[in-house]
């Protein structure tokens, strides 16, 4: 049996390995945490996706976080209503930004309670 190379052109972007991903999110963090930022409690790499997704605790202080991620890596926080399926509502909050040529979500689920003033 013989393998047939299929040539891809230049100008396109090799996909990255889980190991080139895991690489990424390392500088990324071992960044965050030289410039003073929290981290977060969870990782996930996705080759499919070409994406490395970071999970923040649900509460009032990730609005700050996650603001502070954007300053220091670009990127703009959003924010919408989201009800789980045990009708529990919070506020989920992402931010997306490129950094090593990897697409990153850093986001967090916060609790209703968590994001009153009052």
């Amino acid at each position: 049996m013989t393998t047939t190379e299929i040539e891809i052109p230049g100008y396109i972007a090799r996909a990255k390995t889980v190991a080139d991903l895991a690489r990424a999110a390392a500088d990324l963090l071992e960044h965050a945490a030289d410039s003073g930022l929290p981290v977060p409690d969870m990782a996930r790499l996705s080759t499919g996706g070409q994406e490395v997704s970071f999970s923040f605790p649900g509460r009032k202080e990730t609005f700050r976080t996650l603001a502070q991620w954007a300053e220091r890596f670009g990127g703009t926080v959003t924010g919408e209503p989201y009800t789980r399926d045990d009708g529990e509502e919070s506020v989920y909050c992402q931010l997306r930004f490129p950094y090593l040529g990897v697409s990153v979500e850093a986001y967090a689920f916060i609790p209703a309670g968590e994001t009153s003033t009052t």
